[in-house]
């Protein structure tokens, strides 16, 4: 599984518009975050990934200065699904998943740096909840209900 953060509103001095990762990695402003987006809002290491026990993609907050919102809402950590807008200080950031397990994804990528690469993507299973059938209990299997 690919995820991309794709940016929403219009951010001045950043010249990449989107950036592809598979986590876990760690977001922030200094050169040795996973991600680096280096912007005045993102603190130097904002928030992290990562899939928890079931698969679902998470993100956390690491005691950023400006916060992490998911959808207008300050969180300290949240599961995410595919559309949500995940605020990184000034920047509005959709997240989007994808299957492909094509070598190019089809958004732009910043240059690759020589350590901590977040390009080097791994394909991960989505988690998809399974419905549990309700068993009854003894005494409404008695009664027949």
């Amino acid at each position: 599984m690919n995820y991309t953060l794709t940016l929403q509103n219009h951010v001045e001095g950043l010249h990449v518009r989107s950036w592809s990762f598979s986590p876990p990695v760690t977001v922030g402003r200094e050169p040795t975050c996973d991600l680096c987006i280096n912007h005045d809002s993102i603190s130097r290491k904002h928030c992290q990934f990562f899939t928890n026990a079931e698969g679902a993609l998470v993100v956390k907050d690491l005691d950023s200065l400006n916060g992490t919102y998911v959808d207008d809402r300050r969180i300290q950590q949240a599961v995410l699904m595919p559309g949500q807008v995940v605020q990184l200080g000034a920047l509005q950031l959709r997240i989007d998943f994808s299957e492909e397990e094509d070598d190019q994804p089809k958004q732009t990528r910043p240059a690759a740096r020589s350590s901590g690469s977040m390009h080097a993507t791994q394909p991960l299973e989505t988690f998809r909840p399974v419905q549990i059938p309700q068993k009854k209990s003894w005494w409404q299997k008695l009664l027949g209900r």
